[in-house]
């Protein structure tokens, strides 16, 4: 018991440092990216992302230049991309962001603009099963998504906490119909059971279609996965 909480504690150390060198990267990272300056004023961690996916989807939006992108979870990411699309002004751009909570949704939008390229789908959310594990997920997603594709996936909802060993699965019936050629599926909360079984399910459906994938991993206080098409690797060791 003593050993196991020793090892908890310096876990917890590591990724608080980690977390601490990416906040430290974002910020050099905005000084060299354009649409980045004058970033509005955001607080990364505690339930929203880390400043290690700021890093990471800064630097895949800016090499991939996706002109469609899906946002699961309203929050801090949302304004990040929002902020991308703002300063793109691409003729198809489309942010499409999925939330669940009005109040949430209300409250958000009124203290953080999104641009005119950000449309916000709200859900609703219900629990599903996944081999005796109880999840989260958006009971509209398939209507909101269907007859479009996306160069980026950001997954930071439905709610990841109470599902266990299964959570933010609701994507995983869409794949790979929704995904453009060059891809990114980024999932945050990798360091937790049910998100990394997410990722495995993930995998499992690009190798049944035979379409050539990279993986890789940010830790932090949270830990970022992501998955993107084989010829864009390069975004897994940034």
């Amino acid at each position: 018991m003593l050993i196991k909480r020793v090892r908890n504690y310096l876990q917890k150390r590591s990724d608080q440092n980690a977390e601490l060198g990416w906040a430290n990267v974002w910020r050099e990272t905005c000084n060299g990216i354009g649409w980045l300056q004058n970033m509005p004023s955001i607080s990364p961690g505690r339930s929203a992302v880390g400043y290690n996916y700021l890093y990471v989807m800064s630097r895949i939006l800016n090499e991939l230049e996706p002109h469609h992108v899906l946002d699961l979870g309203l929050g801090i990411s949302s304004t990040l991309i929002s902020k991308y699309f703002e300063e793109k002004k691409l003729a198809d751009g489309l942010h499409m962001i999925c939330e669940h909570d009005r109040d949430w949704i209300q409250f958000y939008c009124r203290k953080h603009p999104l641009s005119s390229y950000s449309q916000i789908a709200e859900q609703e959310l219900v629990t599903k099963n996944y081999r005796g594990c109880d999840y989260y997920a958006y009971k509209g997603l398939g209507k909101d998504v269907a007859g479009h594709t996306f160069s980026v996936v950001s997954i930071d909802a439905p709610y990841g906490y109470a599902g266990g060993g299964a959570s933010r699965r609701d994507i995983l019936e869409f794949l790979p119909g929704i995904l453009e050629r060059h891809f990114a599926v980024v999932i945050d909360d990798y360091n937790r059971a049910g998100e990394r079984r997410t990722v495995r399910d993930i995998k499992k459906v690009l190798d049944k279609n035979r379409i050539p994938y990279a993986e890789g991993s940010y830790p932090g206080l949270s830990h970022v996965c992501v998955i993107v098409s084989k010829k864009d690797q390069f975004l897994c060791t940034l």
